[in-house]
């Protein structure tokens, strides 16, 4: 339970909600200044934008490290994170290797930002000396019940924090820390691999397949209750609550990858015509033989933070890409990624996305530039594919924290107002925000081909990036 075990939380049945609602506000960190050790439970003092503030330590380290019971145990294990994965940071990409025998779920890295966390926890020194210290100070006092360790340095860092409405103290005490919006790194990492030998692939039987035989399912967590008193078995299935209040946004590491698992058929089950059965409850506590009951497993930061890659990329995107990669020999500018997405699906019954000539959801291009340790999107609505097909520019976005929610508020925008941009909703989520219109395609004396077009473009878009490169101090 330590993973969601924070000041306001409360637990009805296996929903995990909010008792009290607190005041937030962003806080950008400055410096760590003291630690209150009055108490058992030591306390941080930070100076930030916003004034001091002060967080307990369990807090702190709940929301660095215990994003789930994997990562916990670890923490007050001598080993440390040494006994989870094999680091090989002398091949590229750089690959964290489950061993064979491991116990960490796939289902914990099921999300961008789990992934860059766990890169983070092994590639950060900061973030392994902090999560050694842990068991360090346990070990120091096995007589008291406070709880202290040696936090990382969090200067630079952005945080998300809930405090009391009528707080006016000098120092603002941190009720809990509701997300960490800006958490750079020491170094940068780009091409990382994660091995995990219990993660599948989907392949295809050939042929045509023959009917599906019923055949009886597990027990289905239908409405499972969280009866306290009831005791895990073995064997059982877990319950697992992914809290989506939370999340934890590293930058500094680029696209972490899974290398490619064991293939499966992905055989699903057909419900049998038996009898429906009960629904299993869930509960805490040590699995024993006699255990009726699911074990209860919350864990952190796997909230859905990414957007659905395409599944046929268009010729468009073709072009897109050769002009993104022009754009990589201009110095002070490097290259991270080029994706091509599809726009979510609209939540107020807008059709007009849905409306493509080849019937595919409408994508998006997106290419994401570093320029002097800040991030600037590309961001191309794929409009010529519309019935009828519309003209649209190329966004230059630099978002505000927390990136990955203010972008899928834009694309799921976009998808909501009938494929229009609204420039004032874009603005509100950017810190920069240019829209650059496409070069035309003929003047009055030629047409120009496709090199010739592409060569604009990318000349057009190269003067708006140079241009920033030089406002940026």
């Amino acid at each position: 339970m330590a993973s969601n075990l924070a000041v306001g939380y409360q637990f009805d049945n296996t929903n995990h909600s909010v008792k009290n609602e607190y005041k937030t506000k962003t806080v950008n960190v400055i410096r760590q200044i003291s630690v209150d050790k009055s108490q058992p439970h030591y306390r941080y003092l930070f100076e930030t934008d916003q004034g001091v503030i002060k967080i307990t330590a369990f807090e702190l380290a709940r929301v660095l490290f215990f994003h789930n019971r994997h990562l916990i145990k670890a923490a007050y294990s001598f080993n440390g994170l040494a006994e989870l994965v094999f680091l090989d940071e002398t091949v590229s990409p750089v690959q964290i290797s489950f061993p064979n025998s491991t116990s960490y779920p796939v289902s914990n890295l099921s999300s961008q930002k789990a992934l860059k966390h766990f890169a983070w926890l092994m590639l950060e020194p900061e973030a392994r000396r902090s999560f050694f210290t842990i068991n360090h100070c346990f070990r120091e006092n096995l007589n008291e019940i406070g709880f202290n360790f040696c936090p990382p340095n969090l200067k630079g860092w952005a945080l998300k924090i809930a405090i009391d409405n009528d707080d006016m103290n000098a120092v603002t005490e941190v009720k809990r820390i509701a997300s960490i919006l800006y958490a750079p790194t020491t170094e940068r990492f780009y091409g990382i691999e994660i091995v995990h030998p219990k993660r599948k692939f989907i392949v295809k039987p050939e042929g045509k397949p023959g009917p599906k035989k019923p055949g009886k399912t597990p027990q289905v967590d239908i409405d499972p209750e969280l009866d306290l008193g009831a005791i895990p078995g073995f064997g059982k299935r877990r319950h697992i609550d992914s809290s989506s209040r939370f999340s934890f946004n590293v930058v500094g590491i680029g696209a972490v990858v899974f290398a490619e698992g064991q293939p499966t058929t992905g055989k699903s089950r057909v419900a049998s015509t038996e009898a429906q059965v009960n629904p299993e409850k869930a509960g805490v506590g040590l699995p024993a033989k006699e255990g009726k009951a699911q074990e209860f497993e919350p864990v952190l930061n796997q909230n859905n933070d990414d957007f659905k890659d395409a599944a046929e990329l268009p010729h468009r995107f073709l072009i897109f890409e050769e002009v993104v990669n022009e754009l990589r020999n201009i110095n002070g500018i490097r290259l991270e990624s080029v994706r091509c997405g599809e726009f979510p699906k609209p939540t107020n019954g807008s059709t007009t996305i849905l409306k493509t000539q080849d019937g595919k959801p409408l994508r998006f291009f997106i290419a994401t530039f570093e320029l002097k340790d800040n991030h600037i999107i590309l961001l191309e609505a794929d409009t010529t594919s519309l019935v009828p097909p519309t003209g649209s520019g190329t966004l230059m976005l630099g978002l505000k924290p927390d990136a990955s929610e203010n972008f899928n508020q834009i694309i799921q925008h976009f998808a909501n107002q009938g494929a229009q941009w609204q420039h004032r909703f874009i603005e509100e989520r950017t810190i920069y925000f240019k829209s650059c219109s496409h070069p035309r395609t003929k003047n009055k004396v030629k047409t120009f081909s496709d090199e010739e077009y592409k060569e604009l473009w990318s000349a057009k878009l190269g003067g708006l990036l140079k241009a920033l490169l030089n406002e940026i101090v």
